[in-house]
């Protein structure tokens, strides 16, 4: 399903000679279909399943029919205010959050600037600030980067929005989420960030991830943001694992 907020023929980075020659060298294959040209072309780039925000639930952004607060947030309401990722952890986008996480595809970074900068803008949010949610010392030697502060750099300055990388940090190792249900998922993070007291007074923060799948990681860094005296706390990531991918379809094709 193409992205609305997604307009192609702004999508594509205006490469310097330096990139176009190491191109013409070194031509990119789709990380997806593996068509010479593109690290990701437009053909899969229309097969992105872009969530539609009327059928989420308006705190965690999980799906909920008819877009009502799902029962999970009425029990037990989470630090964030809002919760919002811009399409599914399924298909072409799997593939290219992989691919940047796992296997240095920083350029597929690129692609999701304007989307993402467009999707924060129609979001009609108050930020003072935006930060990524900070990766252990052992993950960001062993991989190299946070791809969360990769990805939060350009939102930020496409938003004209300040970027507190210190505003945010994180005080305890913890095991990978991949595999973890959602009880050992939220016990595996908790209190594993730290909030910066001066910088984040009565402040409103947008905190930027890739992925989202139960929200665990997010509600701990918003729990470390109100505790450190932030009065709003938005959050946002480029992709979210739905509940049931046939049930998401189902919604988008409403």
């Amino acid at each position: 399903m193409a992205n609305p907020l997604w307009p192609l023929p702004q999508l594509y980075k205006k490469p310097s000679m330096v990139w176009s020659a190491l191109d013409l060298l070194f031509p990119p294959f789709c990380c997806n279909c593996g068509v010479l040209g593109f690290e990701l072309c437009p053909d899969c780039i229309k097969k992105i399943v872009v969530l539609n925000q009327r059928n989420l639930c308006p705190i965690c952004g999980d799906i909920s029919i008819n877009g009502k607060i799902c029962s999970e947030c009425q029990i037990n309401k989470p630090y964030f205010d809002q919760l919002r990722s811009w399409g599914a952890y399924s298909g072409v986008l799997r593939e290219v959050i992989h691919k940047i996480k796992f296997n240095h595809g920083l350029g597929l970074i690129g692609y999701f600037t304007i989307p993402s900068v467009g999707f924060i803008k129609s979001w009609n949010i108050e930020i003072d600030y935006i930060v990524p949610v900070p990766l252990g010392k052992t993950r960001r030697h062993y991989r190299g980067y946070n791809q969360a502060a990769l990805i939060a750099r350009p939102i930020s300055r496409n938003l004209h929005i300040p970027y507190k990388l210190r505003a945010l940090s994180r005080v305890k190792e913890t095991s990978s989420q991949v595999g973890l249900n959602a009880k050992d998922r939220e016990q595996n993070v908790l209190n594993a960030f730290e909030g910066d007291l001066e910088i984040n007074q009565n402040k409103s923060v947008l905190v930027i991830d890739d992925i989202t799948t139960t929200g665990s990681t997010l509600n701990e860094c918003a729990k470390a943001l109100r505790n450190a005296g932030a009065k709003k706390v938005y959050c946002f990531t480029l992709a979210r694992t739905p509940i049931s991918i046939n049930l998401l379809e189902e919604l988008e094709a409403k």
